[in-house]
């Protein structure tokens, strides 16, 4: 792995870029099959290029020993191989003493209970197995593998500590939860018992399991828990609980911890954990914050452990690329040669966040506002106009963010994420399939909030929704509103408030995404807002992509084989857009591609027009939305004209012009109002065939007078602007009601 992303040759680089990031300790491998060339003659060459190099760049070094890998002639299934690993580990321990001042912490052997597992029941490590016909089962620990690998740390720790007595250990393996799959109570008891085959090695090493073999408290040393999304599952079937699709029989990696302190009370690094490609930004912070509620609870987690810092091949197809580190790799076949390294932005931004943040748990203040957030949007799905604003809000507020509930069997729950630190998203799951937060899902959501934020938290709770529906649990809840957003003028523009409730849910301030719907809304009202939709204008600009990233190369997966002038739409695919003219569209320019990009939310009976030039290519990540707009030539917004899209505000249009796209759009009140002069406008399925065809002509033109109109417009509406005008007004709205005493004696 490590030649083949190239970081053997480029030490020093991968070594000052993590320096830069804020990265100061790094785990390496040295390889017990690539350190002992022939039995007991050693070549420590490797670990010394490296441990040089990072001391040049003030990196720490936790080094691996063994990580899976043997010399030829050494078997596992073979008691001869525990003297030949001491005698490595003390030669390697020697050869390193003198390369640092401060004591060297030692992985001896790595993940002893998944290793003892493949060897005993797989054919994914050596050919210890005959047939590869055999599913992997979870039912056997492989423990006298397991017994044979920790008598070989116990003797290599002697070894060790006799040659360098600073010498520190760090005992790593994974944390797992196993289920009985649903309606098979009968195998609970040996869901339970391959659960438990993770503190065996554990158990062994710190002498609480055959203590003959020499365990004691202290060989444990340093806890190394590697987690990733794949470890938890079914036993039997061996089904993962999918992390992505919310699984809510997965246990949270707080809880795992704290199972792990109280068993052993070491303290504890996360030692690996990381995902792939659009998911490793989410994975970071979703993992941040567990971590932050484990040690907020006293659990001694001490740092994280991304793996890797650079990305790297597959182990057994050297041509896949993972996408999952800090840096992306170009291959040499897809660059210059020189195996470049690619900063992935969306994962480096939530790095920062979180390393800002999870060093300073005691010095944050004890209490920050709550928003408890009540939306018909997912939170992930499109990034709207409130997961922008409570991305900025939340550095000041503590938000919990509560989607519509979806159906899920069984007792009422909630499935908790958190995309970013100070913003946690809560998804219930409840045995009823009525849609929104109003109709019989009432009782039970308002027992969730109510269990999950408490009284006390819940009665100082500033309550933020944006979508009518919230506005019975609002009251069952006794909140009164404090803001409203009308973050998408389309189908409706007043909540419908049954009249017992109307006093507590007109809500303290409203806020509006443009003028018509502002215009709506704002027969007399004093307390409303327009606040304009913004954008993240670098994350959207063409400087910022990158050619041989890994979003670039999946942007080129995604649009392969669609050839020719490429027209986009992206967001929600709902009955706002005008089907018959994309059809039009279609028929009159068949040469031309028409790519959609977004979730699929048209009524019954309402499809896409039949057309091979007509693409649809489902929800996209948001880390990816740039590639996209980039590979294409013309930005669309086709929306039908009438009641129904009077008051809508594309909010994607921005992203259009920050993306430096012609845009066509029909004539919406608000664009024709606000963008007039940056956008093609067309009334009619003819004229707006004619504009996209003059704006593909100008896509490769300069057009300075535009250009620096859209400047001006973009460097206005910046999503730290919007979020600054919601907090003055929310301020102002707190201080025309009084305290917040008052106001809670206005709910009673």
């Amino acid at each position: 792995m490590a030649r083949a992303n190239g970081h053997l040759a480029r030490l020093d680089e991968d070594y000052a870029r993590a320096a830069e990031r804020g990265i100061r300790t790094v785990r390496e491998s040295v390889g017990w099959r690539l350190s002992e060339t022939a039995p007991h003659c050693f070549d420590v060459e490797r670990p010394l290029r490296m441990a040089r190099s990072a001391r040049r760049h003030g990196v720490q070094i936790l080094w691996t020993l063994m990580h899976y890998g043997t010399p030829a002639d050494v078997d596992l299934r073979d008691d001869a191989m525990i003297d030949r690993f001491a005698a490595f580990a003390a030669e390697l321990a020697r050869a390193l003493a003198d390369e640092t001042d401060e004591p060297p912490i030692y992985t001896l052997i790595n993940e002893i209970n998944f290793l003892s597992w493949a060897v005993a029941q797989t054919r994914l490590i050596g050919p210890y197995r005959g047939s590869a016909d055999d599913l992997p089962s979870s039912r056997e620990s492989g423990y006298e593998i397991k017994r044979r690998l920790v008598r070989a740390t116990l003797a290599a720790t002697k070894a060790v500590r006799r040659v360098d007595p600073r010498a520190h250990f760090m005992q790593v393996e994974p944390l797992v939860h196993v289920v009985a799959p649903a309606g098979r109570d009968d195998l609970v008891p040996l869901a339970a018992q391959v659960a438990d085959y993770q503190w065996q090695a554990w158990d062994l090493l710190a002498g609480r399991a055959e203590p003959e073999l020499g365990g004691s408290p202290e060989t444990l040393g340093l806890l190394g828990i590697n987690h990733y999304h794949s470890g938890q599952w079914e036993v039997e079937t061996e089904r993962r609980l999918q992390w992505h699709e919310r699984d809510p029989r997965r246990r949270g990696l707080d809880e795992l911890l704290e199972h792990a302190w109280r068993r052993y009370g070491r303290p504890m690094l996360l030692a690996e954990t990381s995902h792939v490609g659009a998911g490793r930004a989410l994975w970071l912070s979703d993992v941040a914050s567990q971590i932050e509620r484990a040690r907020e609870r006293g659990v001694p987690v001490c740092g994280i452990c991304l793996y890797p810092l650079v990305d790297r091949p597959d182990w057994n197809d050297a041509a896949r690329w993972h996408h999952s580190g800090l840096w992306d790799v170009v291959p040499p076949d897809r660059g210059d040669g020189t195996m470049q390294r690619l900063l992935n932005r969306p994962y480096a931004q939530t790095l920062e966040r979180w390393q800002r943040r999870l060093p300073n748990t005691q010095q944050r203040p004890a209490s920050r506002p709550l928003l408890l957030v009540l939306s018909q949007f997912r939170w992930d799905l499109v990034l709207h106009r409130v997961h922008h604003l409570m991305s900025q809000l939340c550095a000041d507020h503590r938000i919990v963010y509560v989607e519509e509930p979806v159906y899920g069997p069984g007792e009422p729950c909630f499935v908790r994420r958190c995309p970013m630190p100070g913003v946690e998203v809560l998804q219930p799951q409840t045995p009823c399939s009525e849609a929104g937060f109003g109709g019989l899902q009432v009782p039970l959501l308002r027992d969730l909030i109510r269990a999950e934020l408490g009284p006390a938290t819940l009665g100082q709770a500033r309550a933020w929704s944006t979508t009518p529906t919230a506005s019975p649990l609002l009251a069952a809840l006794q909140l009164r509103p404090w803001v409203h957003d009308f973050a998408d003028g389309g189908f409706e523009t007043q909540p419908t408030v049954e009249p017992e409730t109307a006093p507590t849910c007109e809500p303290r301030l409203v806020l509006a995404s443009g003028p018509a719907l502002a215009r709506v809304l704002g027969d007399g009202r004093k307390n409303l807002v327009y606040v304009h939709h913004a954008v993240d204008r670098e994350h959207f600009a063409p400087t910022s992509l990158q050619a041989h990233g890994s979003e670039a190369q999946e942007a080129l997966r995604l649009l392969g084989g669609i050839e020719g002038p490429r027209f986009v739409y992206t967001g929600t695919i709902d009955d706002r857009l005008d089907l018959a003219l994309l059809a039009h569209l279609t028929e009159a320019r068949p040469d031309w591609q028409i790519v959609l990009v977004g979730p699929m939310r048209l009524s019954a009976g309402r499809p896409l027009p039949a057309s091979l030039t007509l693409h649809w290519l489902g929800s996209q990540p948001y880390s990816l939305l740039p590639c996209l707009l980039g590979a294409c030539e013309v930005a669309l917004l086709p929306y039908a004209c009438g009641p129904g899209t009077a008051t809508t505000h594309p909010p994607q249009l921005l992203e259009y012009l920050a993306a430096a796209k012609p845009v066509v759009c029909t004539p919406l009140p608000d664009v024709v109002e606000l963008y007039a002069g940056v956008v093609e406008i067309a009334a009619d399925s003819g004229s707006f065939v004619q504009a996209c065809e003059r704006a593909l002509a100008r896509a490769d033109a300069q057009d300075p007078g535009r250009a620096a109109r859209v400047d001006a417009l973009l460097t206005r509406c910046s999503w730290a602007a919007a979020a600054d005008q919601v907090r003055t007004a929310m301020l102002e709205a707190e201080q025309a009601a009084g305290s917040p005493a008052a106001l809670l004696e206005c709910h009673q």
